[in-house]
């Protein structure tokens, strides 16, 4: 009914002696009537899941309910940019700064169909959140802070983009702005990063709401009919960007500012609310500075 391969009975690897079965309707002798299935057959992907397959899923809890590995999550390599280096796209990155912890940054491409490619994040190497006792889960071991300064983390992000043209950068409007004293007198991360020659925009401080409303409306399909060039989500994500992922398959909202999957949200956040768009690479007379400082 859904185009896809479904379980029917999984195994845990941990604990040999358990194991879940997923009741499937056609495996109900008591329910031998086609036009359940038939009408099911219009519902949306989830409750087709749950009530067909016994599959249940947590739309009910997470912000991105729309949000499927399935769906948005595609192999590096087979982003068009990634198979064809001539693919245009316009490259953004988002930077979710902190103090003791580790900042989180992503990047994301947008192509002229307006589509979305969020091809990279850091931390890569560990886990940024766990499950936890609640449904905001707990903090992972990538959030450690690994006691780098803003000349360490330009380093960093450079190292990473070797050279790939970026068109705007943006950071936490709060944090990002926010005056500390120094020895030279008040400072912010936004200015230390102007003096490291390494330009970020803030964005813009609208309603948390309005920014996942941005992103969901991105994914937002409709999963009743077959996915084509008219009818497909505009958001797709790398399987290399394993934090961003769980994240928008765990964010819920509900966690205010200590939800453990809230940093890589709030980085496509950034990017969302600043209406970044595909941009026709500038002639070689424009006034228009592209791939060091942004776009003004």
């Amino acid at each position: 009914m859904l185009g896809r391969e479904i379980p029917i009975i999984q195994e845990s690897l941990s604990n040999p002696d358990t194991c879940i079965y997923y009741f499937w309707t056609e495996h109900n002798s008591f329910l031998g009537d086609d036009s359940f299935i038939q009408k099911l057959k219009s519902r949306p992907r989830d409750e087709i899941l749950a009530r067909a397959y016994g599959i249940p899923t947590k739309s009910v809890s997470g912000a991105f309910p729309t949000f499927s590995k399935d769906v948005n999550v595609v192999k590096h390599e087979d982003f068009p940019f990634v198979k064809d280096p001539k693919y245009p796209v316009t490259r953004y990155m988002a930077i979710d700064p902190a103090g003791k912890k580790n900042w989180f940054v992503a990047w994301v491409a947008i192509d002229s169909a307006g589509t979305w490619w969020v091809y990279r994040e850091w931390p890569d190497y560990d886990d940024w959140a766990l499950p936890g006792p609640t449904v905001e889960g707990k903090t992972g071991p990538a959030q450690k802070g690994v006691g780098k300064g803003i000349k360490g983390y330009v380093e960093l992000i450079l190292g990473l983009e070797e050279g790939e043209p970026i068109y705007e950068r943006f950071i936490d409007p709060r944090l990002g702005a926010a005056e500390r004293q120094s020895a030279d007198g008040a400072t912010t991360i936004i200015s230390d990063l102007d003096d490291a020659d390494f330009i970020v925009m803030a964005a813009p401080g609208v309603d948390i709401e309005n920014g996942l409303q941005l992103l969901q409306n991105k994914m937002a399909y409709d999963d009743t009919q077959p996915r084509s060039s008219v009818n497909a989500p505009s958001f797709y994500v790398s399987d290399r960007c394993a934090n961003i992922i769980y994240a928008l398959g765990e964010y819920t909202g509900r966690g205010g500012t200590t939800e453990a999957t809230k940093d890589p949200i709030d980085c496509l956040r950034y990017i969302a609310v600043s209406d970044a768009q595909f941009v026709e690479t500038p002639k070689a007379d424009s006034n228009l500075i592209y791939g060091k400082t942004g776009g003004y």
